[in-house]
Order: C-alpha cells, then sequence, then structure tokens
C-alpha cells in the first residue's frame, strides 16, 4: 500500500526537522562527554606517574624535603600554584611551575635559561598587553622579564583558560612566596605512602591534604563533570526544544497528506484493507522516514562536533571526540519516538476514512472548525495554571522556583497552542482589516478563518522561535541590567586611587576629560563584628559633601555613631563593632544591599592609635570610555606612586560574559526556528496542494499568477504578523517571570526590556514567515488553470 511514499518529496521538511533535532541532540551528548574526557587527560598529565597527591595552601620546601624521606617514595615534583593580582587596573594571573618535559610548546620566543625569566600564556599576553621582552607589573617592582609566549600542556596545569606565568622551580618559589600547592610524589604502593605522609609532621602544621592519585584525580574530574553535565542537560533543553517543534512539523505534514490522500486510502479500505493495516502503514512511512532521516542527523551532529578541535584545540582533542553508544543510539530513538507519535493522530484520522469517499467527487476542502470542547477545556485549564505556577514561580524563588516556573511556562504555553485555532485565525483577521479593500487582502484574511487549525499550524511553528529568542532576549536584557544595578551598589565609585594621594594629584585627576568629580578621603583597614563574625573592611571616612559630589548617596548624612557598608546578614539599625587602631567603636549599621564599600563619617577614623592614609574617590561622567579614561588619568597621575583600581574590569567581564552566552543561546535557539521555518514552508506548500482545485478556479476567475503569490504571501505575513506580536508579548512575560524566580530572592530585579531587539525580531519574522511562501507561492501560481480543474 502506498499512500504518502508515492511522493517522498513531501515529506522533506519533516526529514529536515528530524535531522535537525538529531543532529543537535547528537552533538550534545558527544560535547559533554568529550569534556569530560578531555579534562580527564589534563588531569591525568599533571598527576603524571605520580602515585599521591599531596596538597595545601602552603606546602615549604622543608616539607617536601621531609616527604621525599619517606620510606617508599622515590620521587617527589613540588608544583607551584599561585594566584594574585597584577597591573593597574588590577588583573587576575596564577604563577606556576614551568613543567621540566610535557606538552607545553613555544609560540612565540623562548624558554628561560636565567633566573628572572619567565613565560606567559596567550591569556595573559592579551588581557595584559604584553609581549616579549617586557617586563612584569608586579606591585613590588618589575624585575621578572617575559621571554616566551607558549601554549602550556597538560603537565604545566589543568586550567589553561587562564592567564598563566610559567617560571622554574626558583623564580616560581620566590614568586608564591616560597611555597608549594602541590607535590607530585612517585613509589609504591600508594595506600601506604599516604598513610606514612600523613604521619609527617609538617604536614598538620602546612594544613595539607595527602590522597593517591587515582582518587585526587576522580575527585577533581568529578567535580568538573558535574558542571559539564549542568551545561549538558542545559543544552539538552535546547534539543527537547527542537524535537517539540520538530513534532509540530510532522503532526502538521502527515495531517495535511492523510487529508490529501483520503480518496486513495477510501479506495484501498473498499478493497478490504482494515483500519488497523491503514493505521500501521502511515505509522511505518513515519518510522522509515524517522530512521533514514535519524542516521543523517547522526553524521550531521558528529561532523559539526569534529570540527571543534580545529577551531578549539586548546580545549579539545580530536582523540577525545569519539562518540559513545548513547550519543548515537539515544538521539536516533528520540528522533524515531518523536516522530512516530506526532505521526499517531494522523494516522488515526486516516482509520476514520469511510470506504465511500472514495466514490465522492473530490471537492475543495470545506471550512474548516476550529475545536472541539475538550481541546478547548483542556487549553484554557492548562493556559491559566501555568499563569497561576509562573506567578507562584516569581515569588517563591530560588531552585524550586525555578524548576515550578519552568514547567508552568510549558503548561501556559501549551495552552496558548491548544487555544491557537480560536485566537490565531481572529488575530489575523483583525491585522489584516486594512486591507480589505482589496480582493486579495480579502481572500488573505478569509483564507485564515476558513481553515483556523491550518491557519493555527502555520502560525504555531513560528509563534515558538519568536516566543523562545523573546524570552531568551527578554531575560538576558533583565539580568544584565539587573547585575549592572548591583554593581552600581557594590562600587558607588568607579574608580579608586591609593598611595602617595594628594590635594594636587586630585586636582589634576579633577581636571581630566571624562571625569565627573574627584575628591580624596582618610581612610583606614578595619574589622566589623556582629552576630559573633568579624570581616576586614576598608573604611572610607566621607563628608555629607564629598558624598553627594560623588553622587553617593548611601553615604550622605553620616552620624558620627554610624556605618554604611553591605551585609545581607546585619540588620539595618544593628549595632556593629568596627576595631580600629585596637579599639572597638560601636556604630548603628546602615546596610546597603551588595555594598563592597564601607564609609563612616571622618571623624570616626580619628580614634588614637588608628593607621590612615589617603585615598583618591573618582566618578566617571556618563559618557565616558573607560579605557580611554583610565588611560587619560594614567597620565595625570605623571608616575605617582600610586595604584588604580577600576570597577570597569567587573562590569566588562559581566558584559563580556552575557554577550557571550546571549550568542551561544540565540544560536542554539536558532535550530528551533529553523525548524519553525521549514514548518511554515512545509504547512504552507502542503496547503497550496490541498487548494489546487481552489487555486484554480480563482485562476479562471480572472486571478493571474502574481496575485497568487500575493495571496499566499499575504496569509505568511498575517500569520507572521500575529506569530511575531504574540511571541514577543509571550516572551516578555516569560522572561520577567523567569528572572523574578531567578534573581528575585536574592537581589532586587530591574526590569528592562529590549525594545529595539524586539522590534527587529518582529521584522525578521515577518521576513522569515515570506521568505517561506515563496516557493509554495511559485508553485501556486504555475497550476494551470484547466488541468486543476480535471477530475483525477
Amino acid at each position: 500500500m502506498r499512500t504518502v511514499l508515492r511522493e517522498p518529496r513531501r515529506l522533506v521538511s519533516s526529514a529536515l526537522a528530524i535531522i535537525l533535532g538529531v543532529a543537535f541532540t547528537c552533538a550534545t551528548l558527544i560535547l559533554g562527554s568529550s569534556l569530560s574526557r578531555s579534562y580527564t587527560d589534563q588531569v591525568a598529565g599533571r598527576v603524571g606517574d605520580a602515585s599521591v597527591v599531596v596538597t595545601g595552601s602552603a606546602l615549604s620546601p622543608a616539607t617536601v624535603k621531609a616527604i621525599g624521606t619517606v620510606p617508599g617514595v622515590t620521587a617527589t615534583r613540588p608544583l607551584v600554584e599561585y594566584g594574585t593580582m597584577v597591573g593597574t587596573p588590577e588583573f587576575y594571573v596564577q604563577i606556576v611551575t614551568l613543567p621540566a618535559s610535557g606538552k607545553t610548546t613555544v609560540v612565540q620566543g623562548r624558554l628561560p635559561a636565567a633566573t628572572g625569566e619567565v613565560v606567559i600564556n596567550d591569556d595573559l599576553a592579551q588581557v595584559g598587553h604584553l609581549s616579549v621582552g617586557d617586563k612584569l607589573p608586579w606591585k613590588e617592582g618589575s624585575g621578572d622579564t617575559i621571554v616566551g609566549i607558549v601554549k602550556p600542556g597538560s603537565a604545566a596545569t589543568s586550567s589553561t583558560a587562564i592567564p598563566l606565568v610559567l617560571a622554574p622551580d626558583a623564580t616560581a618559589l620566590r614568586l608564591s612566596g616560597g611555597n608549594y600547592a602541590l607535590v607530585m610524589v612517585s613509589g609504591n604502593n600508594p595506600d601506604a605512602l599516604v598513610a606514612s605522609i600523613k604521619a609527617l609532621p609538617g604536614i598538620s602544621t602546612d594544613k595539607a591534604s595527602v590522597a593517591t592519585a587515582a582518587d585526587w584525580t576522580a575527585k577533581k574530574v568529578a567535580a568538573y563533570t558535574n558542571n559539564t553535565s549542568v551545561t549538558t542537560y542545559v543544552l539538552l533543553i535546547f534539543g527537547v526544544i527542537a524535537f517539540f517543534v520538530a513534532a509540530l512539523v510532522i503532526s502538521n505534514t502527515f495531517s495535511i497528506l492523510v487529508a490529501q490522500n483520503t480518496r486513495r486510502l477510501a479506495l484501498l479500505r473498499c478493497l478490504g484493507a482494515s483500519r488497523a493495516q491503514t493505521f500501521r502503514q502511515v505509522l511505518s512511512e513515519a518510522f522509515l522516514t524517522a530512521a533514514v532521516a535519524g542516521l543523517i542527523g547522526l553524521g550531521v551532529g558528529w561532523g559539526l562536533v569534529s570540527l571543534l578541535p580545529l577551531l578549539a584545540p586548546s580545549v579539545f582533542g580530536a582523540e577525545a571526540m569519539t562518540p559513545d553508544a548513547v550519543a548515537l543510539i539515544a538521539p536516533w530513538l528520540a528522533g524515531v519516538v518523536v516522530t512516530v507519535a506526532a505521526a499517531a493522530l494522523p494516522a488515526r484520522a486516516a482509520t476514520r476514512v469511510p470506504p465511500l469517499a472514495a466514490l465522492r467527487p473530490d471537492l475543495a476542502p470545506a471550512s474548516g472548525r476550529a475545536i472541539g470542547a475538550f481541546r478547548t477545556t483542556m487549553g484554557i485549564l492548562t493556559f491559566v495554571a501555568g499563569g497561576a505556577g509562573l506567578v507562584a514561580a516569581a515569588v517563591i524563588g530560588k531552585e524550586t522556583g525555578v524548576l515550578i516556573g519552568v514547567v508552568a511556562g510549558v503548561l501556559n504555553f501549551a495552552g496558548v497552542l491548544l487555544l491557537g485555532p480560536w485566537w490565531i485565525p481572529a488575530a489575523a483577521a483583525a491585522l489584516g482589516r486594512p486591507f480589505r479593500g482589496h480582493i486579495v487582502g480579502q481572500l488573505a484574511g478569509e483564507n485564515t478563518r476558513r481553515t483556523p487549525r491550518r491557519a493555527a499550524a502555520t502560525a504555531g511553528a513560528l509563534l515558538i522561535g519568536t516566543t523562545l529568542v523573546s524570552m531568551v532576549l527578554t531575560g538576558a536584557a533583565i539580568a544584565n541590567t539587573t547585575i549592572q544595578d548591583t554593581v552600581d551598589r557594590r562600587h558607588p565609585v568607579e574608580i579608586l586611587i591609593y598611595g602617595d594621594v594628594t590635594s594636587q594629584l586630585t586636582q589634576r585627576v579633577a581636571a581630566v576629560k571624562g571625569v565627573a568629580a574627584a575628591v580624596d578621603a582618610t581612610v583606614a583597614d578595619g574589622t566589623v563584628e556582629a552576630n559573633g563574625k568579624s570581616t576586614q573592611v576598608m573604611a572610607i571616612g566621607l563628608t555629607t559633601a564629598q558624598a553627594t559630589t560623588l553622587g553617593w548617596a548611601s553615604a550622605e548624612n553620616l552620624a558620627p555613631d554610624e556605618i554604611a557598608m553591605g551585609s545581607s546578614t546585619i540588620a539595618n539599625g544593628a549595632t556593629v563593632n568596627l576595631t580600629i587602631g585596637g579599639r572597638a567603636i560601636p556604630l548603628r549599621a546602615r546596610i546597603v544591599p551588595q555594598a563592597a564599600m564601607t564609609a563612616v563619617n571622618p571623624a570616626v577614623l580619628s580614634t588614637p592609635g588608628a593607621e590612615t592614609s589617603k585615598v583618591m574617590l573618582v566618578k566617571p561622567t556618563a559618557d565616558a570610555n573607560p579605557a580611554t579614561l583610565l588611560g587619560d588619568i594614567g597620565t595625570a597621575l605623571d608616575g605617582a606612586s600610586v595604584t588604580i583600581t577600576s570597577a570597569h574590569a567587573e562590569r566588562e567581564m559581566i558584559a563580556q560574559s552575557f554577550a557571550a552566552v546571549l550568542a551561544v543561546v540565540l544560536g542554539l535557539l536558532g535550530v528551533s526556528v529553523l525548524i519553525s521555518l521549514v514548518g511554515v514552508g512545509n504547512t504552507l506548500g502542503l496547503s497550496v496542494l490541498e487548494r489546487r482545485r481552489e487555486t484554480a478556479l480563482l485562476r479562471a476567475l480572472g486571478l493571474d499568477a502574481s496575485a497568487v503569490k500575493r495571496l499566499l504571501g499575504g496569509e505568511a505575513l498575517l500569520l507572521g504578523g500575529v506569530a511575531s506580536v504574540a511571541g514577543v508579548l509571550l516572551g516578555i512575560g516569560y522572561g520577567i517571570a523567569g528572572m523574578e524566580a531567578m534573581l528575585g530572592k536574592e537581589t532586587a530585579v530591574t526590569i528592562g526590556i529590549p525594545y529595539a531587539q524586539l522590534l527587529l525580531l518582529i521584522g525578521l519574522t515577518l521576513g522569515l514567515a515570506w521568505i517561506a511562501s515563496v516557493l509554495p507561492a511559485g508553485r501556486a501560481a504555475s497550476v494551470s488553470p484547466a488541468t486543476a480543474l480535471a477530475q483525477e
């Protein structure tokens, strides 16, 4: 029995949707497993042939020497791993021991050959704007010369994507303050060595931990694998979204194909085919389509992941890109199950075709009804329940709220789709009302109402992609605005300058273009004690006039017995003790959420014995370029012995992180949008075949080919307009609810709507809808009236 497969081209769109879903899921699973294998290889390379690993924050050379004397120890390899801040403004670097052997390769320059020579990795060269021949910008001097830029191997570090300074043992030990962080111990019987090393007096003194190399490696890999698993799960969510969209495309395809093959199905029923045979035939065609397309999808997914070692060789090793059985079998099975499940309802509809339908004339499809009472009721219930769940998620927050929000969002959106045949044609008719004065515009609007299910299927595919993208854009804008506001609270003053600060220097800095205000204030290091806990702070003495000049409202009008500070455990107005110069001063806390700076009345710092110094606080203008401003301030300081710190680095890091995450997420959602586009083209294309006689009749009544193209294009634009506007509105709501659930309990959420991006999204959606209609419209326009009206 051949029904659909007699014209396989009609299944191309469904096959493409399956290929994309399977390829995405396959690539995600291979990526997750390859990241774990790559990190395992890196950690194993760090361990080398060691059988025991000793770790600690400050392992002294004496302790390393004592470890070497333990019976059974054949060799020790002490390693420096020390993090510090360098430069002006400051940035983080990690100092590690340059291994005597391994896979560390020289990219530029050479390896160190004398004391005071070091090499760096490319990350440090870029962040610090350093090159071969430069001096490292240590605070205590610049005596170490960069003689090369290297690509670190696994023997040097298991974290290569951070700024690194690699130095021979003696130099690295000096830079770390004379202590090691790890000791790789070689020898037989690791368990016995662990017990013997733990018994050494120096181990307890240095607060070290001892473990077999196998246990230490497993623990490191387990911690990393957990992070990798989270990433994999997040990516798989997008895979589920892709399959969900694919299921809609497949279901719509088979529904229309079954409707188009009504006479053939009825004729087979007349010849003796049973309902069960008809059902199995449709499902078998769905299975065969999914099986073949799934295999192609596996090849595409594996091929894409295989390119990663070429794009990021430092992270992905070519040997780690071999897929396991799960990465190949699970996506293929998912594609088959989703396809067969999506085709089940159309297959059931095929069994209801009566044999007498084969004897009826092949009339144009009648106007479709919307949906029945059961689907309407379910749609209303899921929509309302999902909306209530989103509100609850925003109130509850944290992990529970996020989980509730995900489930509620799915329910709410499911309700929107279930009710689609009711509201989508009505919205399309309202949107097309201005064009009803033209025959083509009138026909386009009427067609969406005559076949509400087909209209809902066409718009629904685009609605999913538009909603997801607008939700991500809104969520990213809210998160970025909220976190930037948090940075403002943490750093009410953007730039701090420490050291030999004088009033003359302050005046020079205040005159720099881009500086709104600059004041010098007295500071003192102290300790805040409250609730049995103590916290180190730098107390800044500010007058109300200075605070007003800087725009630091939280530090205005500070009484002599008051302190403005950030804390999540101290109540506003509670009494705390600020210890300065050995004297505890009771003060009332003025809590500023998330603030990283502490301010007091200048009188507080006049405590006898307090060691005070000067700090310059600089407020930039709103339009100042941070990089240019820091350079100009450095010029104005003219070699003064000062250190500049800026919150710009934190802002830039947040901005870059959000930009990177947003690009990745939008790229992943692009898979779903592409499948949605395929679905729109597929539905319109099949509707052209379904309305072949109707189109021929319009042509016979005088509608020319260009008008037919405009008719199909108009329908696509109407439905695209409905999908884009509704999707943006839903996306904004879901984005706000999601951010309230994720951040609302931790900080005050600042609503920021990316209007320009959302308007661009609406324009792109309309463009994609029109593009999807081009080929179907061309086929419709090429229909010969005489041929189409002829009896088949």
